[in-house]
């Protein structure tokens, strides 16, 4: 979600996954990538703790995410005060509904850098689940014996919010961080990739740690609960009639 997010998760099967650093096809381990941690489609539920120096908050959510159609729907569970909370995105369009006003909010592109829930995630994170792929020229840096880095460069006129994105995977695939860049080369966010294990047939990790790089100190935390990967997912779930009922 978060990457997912969102992001703003992803990786082909356990057994299709091996980079090939060699070949120099960077934007071939992004689509590995990409597909590691979200497959075709899945639903997943997570918690998320967002922490600063003077209180901390803890949502729970669940997401049904499909990446071939460009999709994705998310229902706020907890706290009390935001259960039925939903989102939905789909191609390039991302709505809010609010129980409390009883309506639709189209999320305008100027918000895209704004907090989701109060967190260190984005709107943007939300968006670029299914375009992270397309939007940027994915270039290998760097690589060692453990780690392979990755830089993401938006390509012209791409709809994106960041100047540069840059990974660090493991050979095997597995995402370990990625560093979020404005158009001065500024870093501004961090997001650490931690607790790999077996979770839905496959090695993935399961906390998401994004940082922001400023004196603030808030930091958000979110964790995969549970994850199905390849269910079939009714059309009905990617409706705006389905917001108002707060998901299946």
């Amino acid at each position: 979600m978060v990457r997912n997010w969102i992001a703003i998760i992803t990786l082909a099967l356990a057994g299709s996954t091996q980079l090939s650093v060699a070949d120099g096809n960077a934007r071939d381990v992004m689509i590995r990538l990409q597909n590691l941690l979200r497959s075709d489609t899945n639903i997943a539920s997570y918690s998320m703790k967002v922490e600063t120096p003077d209180w901390e908050r803890l949502m729970l959510f669940k997401s049904w995410d499909d990446q071939v159609e460009k999709r994705m729907f998310i229902r706020i569970i907890a706290p009390k005060k935001d259960n039925g909370t939903t989102f939905l995105k789909r191609e390039s369009s991302l709505w809010m509904y609010l129980p409390k006003l009883e309506r639709n909010i189209r999320i305008p592109p100027s918000m895209m850098l704004s907090a989701w829930m109060g967190s260190s995630f984005t709107y943007d994170d939300l968006m670029k689940t299914t375009s992270a792929v397309d939007d940027y020229t994915h270039t290998i840096i760097a690589s060692d014996e453990e780690t392979v880095t990755i830089e993401s460069q938006p390509n012209p006129d791409a709809p994106v919010v960041w100047g540069k994105l840059v990974y660090v995977l493991t050979h095997e695939g597995i995402p370990i961080s990625e560093d979020f860049y404005d158009e001065d080369g500024q870093r501004l966010r961090t997001l650490q990739f931690e607790n790999v294990r077996e979770m839905g047939g496959r090695k993935i990790p399961t906390i998401w740690v994004m940082y922001e790089l400023d004196d603030s100190g808030k930091k958000t935390v979110l964790q995969l609960e549970s994850v199905q990967f390849d269910p079939v997912i009714a059309n009905s779930v990617f409706t705006h009639a389905n917001m108002r009922r707060g998901g299946h």
